[in-house]
């Protein structure tokens, strides 16, 4: 059973969030919250294995108060949910275990409750390892590759690739659930199309309308980057 708060500052943003998550038959909702000092206090007590919460908040914002929230519990996963993808970056920071945009799908809210359960069960049975592996297909055989060898991923007519120096290989999963999956391992979404390996940039080259082209060891693939991205790899790199 997943114990899971809920803090918002809006009462029907809650009750909406609430209402999706008690599908799961095995999520516990043991308090929702506009107040998120009230949120804050309760995690003393309540001692939830997940918070959802927004980040524009008045008074406390939800990155301070996901701060506050890991002092308390130290495995606790913090799920932002937001309506604003101009966070994302500082939301992976601090360690964030998933990050939704406002309006969500029921779809959306159940994938990041299966990733809070599979997460809770891989750090009980395996002592907190945390797997540098990815499935993927070739053709019809399903291998796992080394993270740190993708260079890139995108999506084209509804197909996921998974790109490395060597081989193209494809994934059953979408391009959200792979971005979740590598969010700890310094990739970055920069185009709604594409999640690209920081570690193997090379060039940040300035294209038309503020947008950027980024070129990578290992390829001559040139990676776009979009206008609602390029912030975060502005800030990431500090330029």
């Amino acid at each position: 059973m997943l114990k899971i708060i809920i803090i918002d500052d809006e009462k029907i943003a809650i009750e909406e969030l609430a209402f999706v998550l008690s599908k799961d038959q095995e999520v516990e909702i043991v308090g929702k919250y506009t107040d998120v000092k009230a949120g804050i206090e309760s995690i003393r007590t309540l001692k939830p294995d997940a918070v959802f919460l927004d980040i524009s908040m008045p008074g406390i914002n939800g990155f301070i108060a996901a701060e506050e929230f890991k002092k308390l519990v130290d495995d606790i996963q913090v799920v932002f949910v937001t309506a604003h993808d101009k966070y994302a970056i500082k939301a992976f920071e601090l360690d964030a275990s998933d990050y939704i945009l406002k309006p969500f799908s029921e779809e959306r809210i159940l994938l990041a409750i299966n990733r809070l359960r599979g997460k809770k069960e891989t750090d009980k049975d395996h002592n907190h390892k945390i797997l540098k592996k990815l499935p993927v297909w070739k053709k019809d055989s399903l291998m796992l590759i080394n993270i740190e060898e993708i260079l890139f991923c995108y999506v084209k007519e509804g197909s996921v690739y998974i790109v490395t120096e060597s081989q193209v290989y494809t994934s059953e999963e979408t391009l959200a659930q792979v971005e979740i999956r590598l969010k700890q391992f310094n990739f970055i979404k920069c185009h709604r199309n594409y999640i690209v390996n920081l570690e193997c940039i090379t060039n940040i080259v300035p294209w038309i309308n503020g947008t950027f082209i980024l070129k990578l060891n290992g390829t001559d693939e040139e990676i776009p980057v979009s206008r609602n991205y390029n912030k975060a790899i502005r800030g990431v790199f500090h330029i």
